[in-house]
C-alpha cells in the first residue's frame, strides 16, 4: 500500500475544492443571481441523474477490480451506460434548451474508469485527473463570465469538468494496465471473489451517500417564491462544496479499507471545523463565494451549519456497515427514509423550514445507522443465549 496515499488524498481534495471555489467565485461575481440559481437548479437535477447512472456501484467496482472479477465489471459498466441513456431521455425535455451541455454529465460518469485508478490506490493520478478537469471548468467559467453569450456558456462549465476528467481517467486507467506500480493493493490472483451477498447492500449504501446531497432540493415544488428559491439554491451550492469534499475523502478511506481513529480524523474533524465556520462567519462565506451576502441568506446558512457535520457522521457509519453481511434491510430502510423524507420536505413552504427538515433527516439517518447494527448484534446475542 502506498504510504503517501493520505498526502495524495489531501492534495486531490484541496485541488478539486479549490477549483470549485474558483469557478463559483468567477460565476458568482459575473453572472446575475437569477441565472446562477437556474444553473445550480439544473445541476441539482443532473446530479441526481448522475447518482442514478452510477447506481451506487463505484465502491463495488473498486472491490471487484481489486479482486479481478472482470465479467462482473463488464456487466456493471454496461448497466451504467444504459442507465445514463435513460436518465438523459427523461431529463432532456425538462431542461431549458440552453442547458443541453449538462446532459453530457451522466454519460461521462457512466464511462469514466476512475474506479480502476482508485482500486490500484494510484491517488497521484487522481490528482492529475482532478487538476485537468478543474482547469477545463475554470477556463469555461472565465469565458462564460466575459462573453455576451454567458447564459449559454454557463451550462458548459460543469460538463467541461466531467468530459475532461472522463478522458483523463481513461488515458491513465489503460496506461496503468501496461505499467503497474509497485505496492498495488488487493490485486493478487489468489484473493477470494467478493461475496455476492453483500453486493446489494454495498450498492444501496453507496447510492444513499450519492443521493443525500442533491435529492432534497431536486424534489422541491416550483411554487416556492423565486427569491426564496434563489436563496436556497445559493446556500445549497455552498453545502454541496462541503459534501463533495467528504465524498472524495470517504472514497479514499473505502479503497484503503481505513478503520479506527484515522477514519474519524479524516471525516469528522474537518466537518466540525466547517460547521463552526458556517455558524460564526456565514456572511463571509457568502460574500467570498458570490460577491454578496443578503441578511436572509446568512440566516439560512447559519441554520444549515449542522448539515456538513451530520453528513460526515452518516458517511462514517456507511463506511462501517456497508461491507458487513446482514445489513441489506438496513440499507433499504435508509434509502426509503432518504427518498421519502425528500418527498415530505418538498411540501415545506419556507426556506428555513426546508433547511431544518434537511438537518432532521440527516440526524434520523445517523441515528438509524448507529443504532440498528447494535440492535442486530444484541438480537443475535440474545437468541444465542436462549439456545
Amino acid at each position: 500500500m502506498d504510504n503517501r496515499a493520505p498526502l495524495w488524498m489531501i492534495a486531490a481534495t484541496v485541488l478539486n475544492r479549490a477549483g470549485g471555489f474558483i469557478m463559483v467565485l468567477i460565476l458568482g461575481h459575473a453572472i446575475a443571481p437569477g441565472l446562477l440559481a437556474d444553473y445550480f437548479s439544473a445541476l441539482v437535477s443532473i446530479g441526481v441523474a448522475v447518482s442514478i447512472t452510477q447506481a451506487g456501484c463505484g465502491p463495488l467496482l473498486v472491490r471487484l477490480a481489486q479482486n479481478r472479477q472482470q465479467t462482473a465489471i463488464l456487466g456493471i459498466v454496461s448497466l451504467r451506460i444504459i442507465l445514463a441513456l435513460i436518465a438523459i431521455t427523461f431529463l432532456a425535455p425538462a431542461l431549458p434548451p440552453v442547458a443541453w451541455p449538462v446532459l453530457i454529465m451522466p454519460l461521462a460518469a457512466a464511462l469514466s474508469p476512475d474506479w480502476m485508478i482508485t482500486a490500484r490506490l494510484q491517488f497521484h493520478r487522481i490528482l492529475w485527473i482532478g487538476g485537468l478537469g478543474q482547469l477545463a471548468g475554470i477556463v469555461t467559467a472565465l469565458y462564460a463570465g466575459t462573453t455576451s453569450n454567458g447564459a449559454v456558456w454557463i451550462y458548459a462549465c460543469a460538463p467541461a469538468i466531467s468530459a475532461t476528467s472522463c478522458l483523463a481517467s481513461a488515458f491513465w486507467a489503460w496506461s496503468g494496465r501496461r505499467k503497474p506500480r509497485q505496492g498495488r493493493a488487493n490485486t493478487s490472483p489468489g484473493l477470494p471473489s467478493l461475496n455476492i451477498k453483500i453486493w446489494p447492500q454495498l450498492v444501496l449504501f453507496t447510492l444513499l451517500a450519492g443521493l443525500l446531497p442533491n435529492i432534497d432540493v431536486a424534489f422541491l415544488q416550483s411554487s416556492l417564491p423565486q427569491s426564496d428559491h434563489d436563496a436556497l439554491m445559493l446556500v445549497h451550492r455552498l453545502l454541496l462544496l462541503c459534501a463533495a469534499g467528504f465524498s472524495a475523502i470517504s472514497g479514499v478511506l473505502f479503497a484503503r479499507k481505513q478503520t479506527g481513529f484515522a477514519r474519524d480524523v479524516w471525516l469528522v474533524l474537518p466537518a466540525c471545523g466547517i460547521t463552526l465556520a458556517l455558524l460564526v462567519l456565514p456572511d463571509m462565506a457568502l460574500s467570498v463565494l458570490f460577491g454578496h451576502s443578503p441578511v436572509n441568506n446568512a440566516d439560512i446558512l447559519r441554520i444549515a451549519a449542522p448539515w456538513p457535520l451530520l453528513l460526515a457522521i452518516v458517511l462514517r457509519h456507511i463506511l462501517i456497515v456497508q461491507e458487513r453481511a446482514g445489513h441489506l434491510l438496513l440499507a433499504v430502510v435508509a434509502v426509503v427514509l432518504c427518498v421519502g423524507g425528500a418527498g415530505v420536505l418538498a411540501q415545506c413552504g419556507a426556506v428555513a423550514t426546508i433547511i431544518m427538515a434537511m438537518n432532521v433527516k440527516l440526524a434520523l439517518l445517523a441515528g438509524l445507522l448507529i443504532c440498528a447494527p447494535r440492535f442486530f448484534v444484541w438480537r443475535q446475542r440474545y437468541f444465542a443465549c436462549q439456545s
